[in-house]
This record gives structure tokens, C-alpha cells and sequence, in this order.
């Protein structure tokens, strides 16, 4: 229990800081690093825990390739992963995908997502949720380069005073592992109490 209590703890945390400004400060995975090392020492179900975390290896390998998750996406996706319970990974990514499907359903019908937007940069510079897809100064269109973890500081650098940036919104993925997770823990709670009395 005190290995997922500490793994919750920082997904929920990063949860909040991914809504809030889409930048995950790299000290609040410490504890989830110190849950990771409890279950792996100390749980029985270490077969499980690296079946996981190699199924969690093949998407951040994946993903790293494409560049289509942060840094803070991927290591959410590692925690996840490392929890020693069975049915954590498949669980906690259902929920996450409701809440995902939810909140995209939300922003389709709000017009942030689905079409391409143009903003001006100084909009750009304030607001983390955006991803550039390209820089537009004086008429003319330049790329930016696919990777989210070099695409905010690439644009910024292209850009120039009287530029508009296309954009999409980028999704808090981290929030909706964090939510998911916590929904997992929410349903080991209720269906196995006597799971959350045992250490680590």
C-alpha cells in the first residue's frame, strides 16, 4: 500500500501541474521513484510488474520515436506500469481513455480541437496547452518540427514580433493517467481492502 500511496501521490500531483500549465516539475516523481523501488523489492508479484513495464517500454519507445508525448507523459506511463498489482496497467488506462474521450468530447464542441487555429505569439508565449504546428511571419508559412518536447522552443525561437503561430491543443495526458490511477486505486479499495494492509 505505502508503494502506491507514494506513486499516487506523484501522479496526482503532476495530474494537477500537467491542467494547470502543462509542465510537470521533475521533483514530484521522487516519491513515485521511491514507490517504484518498495514494489520491486519487496512485492511478490515481480513477474507482473515487468511484464508491464515492458508492455510500458514499447510505448515510450514508440512514442519517444514520433515525439508525441512529453517527457512528463512517458514517465507517468512508467509509473503506472510499476505498480505491482496485476490489473493496474488495464485499468488504469481504461479509465484514463473514458476520461480522455470526456474531455476531448468537451473541447470538440467548444472548437479547440478539430480544425487548425492560428494565434498571435505573444498568445503563444503565455499559454502552455498549445502545440505549434507551424510559424506564420509576413505571409509566409515555416514548419516546426514534430517532436512536443522541441516544438515550443523551436517555434519561439522562428518566430518574430507580429508572427501568429498554428497550433493544436495539446491534451494533458499526465492529468488523465493521474485520474485513471486514481480511479484504479478508488476500485482496489473497495473490491480488496485487505490488499491496502499489506507492505510494501
Amino acid at each position: 500500500m505505502l508503494s502506491e500511496a507514494l506513486m499516487a501521490a506523484s501522479l496526482l500531483i503532476a495530474a494537477y501541474q500537467d491542467l494547470k500549465r502543462r509542465e510537470v516539475e521533475d521533483r514530484v516523481w521522487i516519491p513515485a521513484a521511491i514507490g517504484i523501488a518498495l514494489a520491486l523489492i519487496f512485492g511478490n508479484q515481480l513477474f507482473f510488474t515487468l511484464v508491464k513495464l515492458g508492455f510500458v517500454a514499447l510505448i515510450v519507445v514508440v512514442a519517444t520515436w514520433y515525439g508525441t508525448l512529453g517527457q512528463a507523459d512517458l514517465i507517468a506511463f512508467v509509473v503506472v506500469g510499476a505498480d505491482p498489482a496485476p490489473l493496474s496497467l488495464t485499468l488504469t488506462l481504461g479509465a484514463a481513455a473514458v476520461a480522455l474521450a470526456a474531455h476531448i468530447g468537451y473541447l470538440y464542441r467548444k472548437g479547440q480541437i478539430g480544425r487548425s487555429l492560428e494565434i498571435p505569439v505573444s498568445q503563444f508565449e503565455k499559454e502552455w496547452k498549445w502545440i505549434p504546428k507551424a510559424v506564420i511571419s509576413a505571409g509566409v508559412r515555416t514548419e516546426v518540427g514534430r517532436d512536443v518536447n522541441e516544438a515550443r522552443e523551436e517555434a519561439l525561437a522562428k518566430a518574430v514580433e507580429g508572427s501568429t503561430v498554428e497550433v493544436k491543443y495539446g491534451v494533458p495526458t499526465v492529468a488523465y493517467l493521474g485520474l485513471g490511477y486514481f480511479a484504479f486505486l478508488v476500485y482496489a479499495l473497495i473490491s480488496n481492502f485487505q490488499f491496502f494492509l499489506t507492505f510494501p
